[in-house]
């Protein structure tokens, strides 16, 4: 499949989970050698923020279906770097978009999508990522600091 065919089918995919009552639908993700991770989350019209419900069979296959499509994607020409990260937003007004993230497998973390560790300011890190620990954060960020 081309490029094209993949977004197609990927935005079908999320169509056809999107309930009535979202007005975007997400799917985040990542693709490294040893593992990849994704999965969907959408904004209701109420402002609440929702995702399948833990140990939904169909949800994981749906996911795994997406994020198959997203390694073929990766795989294409038009990448000759390959990305590390993903986010996929679908509106209901039908409109489709991609953004893709470079993160290091190392500075990575599972709950943080389309940044690295170092990325975080200790603000960031102590409100919402405390269970990073703290000093792999701290070298994360010294490490970036002398790479500058």
């Amino acid at each position: 499949m081309n490029d094209q065919e993949i977004y197609q089918k990927i935005g079908e995919i999320l169509w056809s989970i999107m309930p009535k009552d979202a007005t975007v639908i997400y799917f985040t993700g990542d693709i490294y050698p040893e593992h990849y991770s994704g999965g969907a989350r959408w904004l209701l019209k109420s402002g609440k923020i929702d995702t399948f419900s833990f140990g939904d069979m169909g949800a994981y296959e749906i996911e795994n279906k997406i994020c198959g499509l997203m390694s073929e994607l990766r795989e294409l020409d038009m990448f000759p770097e390959k990305w590390t990260h993903y986010k996929i937003t679908l509106t209901d007004e039908g409109k489709f978009n991609t953004e893709f993230a470079y993160i290091p497998e190392e500075d990575s973390w599972v709950s943080l999508h389309m940044r690295g560790i170092s990325d975080l300011s200790e603000e960031e890190w102590e409100k919402d990522y405390s269970q990073i620990p703290r000093e792999l954060w701290e070298e994360r960020v010294r490490l970036k600091n002398e790479n500058k």
